[in-house]
């Protein structure tokens, strides 16, 4: 007789069901799981992380996890993450980690951070998106990079390409707006053109930086929410996109500009070098320290005159069926791998 094959395994994730206005890297991974995998994955909700079934937990930004809209919710979110930490080592159910990020970009409460911590002790295998991610020492590891985003954003270069640097995301000072509107302030050539999209932050940061973009007048914004189909629109017109940001480690913006085969300018580190060696030097352009606007418009200069101005960038490391493939391989080898070897 043939064997029965063996049941789809039931993977949470630490993401509720992304919005409209959320990165939609976990659509594509889930996605991409369900066509090319034996994965039953489910979006989290507390309920089913406290009372559910499931064989394999995986984190994705941590910090989502331990924070709401209000005080109220924020205590809600810490008791029920300390339940949870409390049953996945009673039920020992292995826990996967992407790491994102160095750290959160906003620092949270001490109790958060021990939550974090003990997150962290709890973790059976680490995700990195790149080589030079930090983990816990002796903890377990495996690379698989950052997925590509054309099969989710496309759009056509216009009648004619609008000779602009372009800056989109978040307008904060970590994202290094504010060094981008210095540089761009020192060019004097009237036919240098900024182009600014993305929302604010709610504080006096956010503020102070969108009243200068909007008092420029050779800074075209849109500050809010961008909708995919124009972000991707103003990428593909653009002859260069500058995400100057501050301690630059992963990034989906560059790889979406990659994406849509626009060439960066990003600051220099052992990460950007990498992604340098892997789409050339004609599309990933570094700079070191603060970035000036004398090297903003040579790097602008270069970017015009180099000869393969429209080519597709290869993707095939980035192919998101063989991502799939490598985070179900995962899971199933660390469900084998723990004591009983046997799915919950």
């Amino acid at each position: 007789m043939t064997p029965e094959p063996a049941r789809p395994l039931r993977l949470l994730l630490s993401v509720r069901r992304p919005g409209i206005r959320d990165n939609p890297y976990t659509t594509l991974l889930v996605d991409a799981l369900g066509t090319h995998t034996t994965i039953d994955a489910h979006y989290f909700n507390w309920k089913l992380a406290l009372l559910g079934h499931y064989d394999v937990l995986h984190i994705q930004w941590p910090e989502s996890l331990l924070r709401g809209r209000n005080t109220l919710r924020r205590g809600a979110a810490l008791v029920f993450c300390s339940i949870l930490l409390v049953r996945l080592r009673l039920l020992r159910t292995p826990v996967v980690r992407t790491a994102h990020n160095l750290v959160p970009h906003e620092r949270g409460s001490v109790v958060e951070r021990r939550l974090l911590d003990w997150l962290d002790t709890s973790t059976t295998m680490w995700i990195t998106l790149n080589a030079h991610t930090p983990v816990p020492v002796g903890a377990r590891r495996d690379l698989i990079p950052h997925g590509h985003y054309r099969d989710w954003y496309a759009a056509s270069p216009g009648p004619g390409r609008e000779p602009n640097v372009l800056y989109f995301g978040l307008i904060r000072s970590y994202k290094g707006v504010d060094q981008l509107l210095r540089a761009f302030s020192d060019i004097r050539d009237p036919q240098f053109h900024l182009r600014v999209m993305g929302m604010p932050s709610a504080d006096d940061d956010g503020n102070r930086l969108a009243s200068h973009i909007g008092a420029a007048k050779n800074i075209d914004s849109t500050l809010g929410h961008i909708p995919d189909e124009e972000l991707a629109q103003a990428i593909v017109d653009s002859e260069l996109v500058v995400l100057p940001y501050r301690n630059l480690h992963n990034s989906g913006s560059v790889l979406l500009a990659l994406s849509l085969n626009r060439p960066v300018l990003v600051p220099d580190n052992e990460v950007t070098r990498d992604l340098q060696d892997e789409f050339g030097s004609d599309y990933v352009h570094l700079f070191s320290g603060e970035l000036t606007g004398s090297e903003l418009a040579a790097t602008y200069v270069r970017v015009r005159e180099r000869p393969d101005h429209d080519s597709i960038l290869p993707m095939g490391a980035r192919n998101w069926d063989a991502i799939a493939r490598a985070h179900a391989e995962i899971y199933r080898s660390i469900i084998h791998d723990r004591p009983g070897g046997q799915e919950h």
